[in-house]
């Protein structure tokens, strides 16, 4: 997250509702819309309290389903049309650090907690919610879900060649770890892998990936 200093209006009774003040443009989104905050990444303002929308300036706690909506989004599409990694927190750190709290607190206190929670973390390391979640997807993908704001297809050619461009040197940073642990490639490894039984979370931990991309490419292999 990218945190300014200098932000006006924040404060008092206006502090619930964002800025008093229209905040300043920082520049353009490569379709001419003004952007409030950089593309690809959080702006973050009042020493961590507020979070800026990159749509209109204004200053919250959280971007939140109801606020993406005044822009034609849902919270993914808000995610991909200002470039954002889809695992990025629309949270202000004050708000995250709070929800975090309060999560560790239920985990201690709550055995059902921390009973659901273990086996959510199996089902991630092993691959099945990654093949659950394939199987639940709707034909059609984002379009069907009516995410079409957000869609490959809706990017901007700008938008689309910076996703691929860091599409491309994530596949190459897994190629080099799986040459250096001894394949040939990418492929050899994922083969061996597949072959053995490993689980998601090794692939994870040896390539340096998500767990999510993990499960997707033992599953593409398989």
């Amino acid at each position: 997250m990218f945190e300014h200093k200098g932000v006006h209006g924040l404060g008092g009774r206006g502090a619930s509702r964002g800025l008093t003040e229209p905040h300043i443009p920082v520049g353009r989104h490569p379709d001419g819309a003004w952007l409030f905050a950089p593309v690809g990444s959080m702006l973050v303002v009042a020493s961590g309290s507020r979070v800026v929308c990159h749509g209109c300036g204004e200053a919250l706690e959280a971007i939140s389903r109801a606020h993406a909506g005044r822009h034609g989004l849902d919270l993914a599409g808000y995610r991909e049309r200002f470039g954002l990694n889809r695992k990025t927190s629309l949270l202000a750190p004050t708000l995250a650090a709070a929800r975090a709290a309060e999560g560790r607190r239920r985990w201690a206190g709550n055995e059902g907690v921390r009973a659901g929670l273990a086996v959510g973390q199996e089902m991630a390391r092993s691959g099945a919610l990654y093949v659950l979640g394939a199987g639940a997807q709707p034909v059609g993908g984002r379009r069907a879900q009516g995410r079409v704001p957000a869609s490959a297809e809706g990017a901007s050619p700008a938008l689309r060649a910076h996703r691929e461009a860091r599409v491309a040197a994530a596949r190459a940073r897994w190629e080099a770890r799986a040459v250096a642990l001894g394949f040939a490639d990418l492929a050899a490894y994922l083969d061996d892998r597949v072959a053995s039984g490993a689980s998601a979370h090794r692939v994870r931990t040896e390539l340096g990936c998500g767990g999510t991309v993990a499960a997707r490419l033992l599953v593409e292999r398989s």
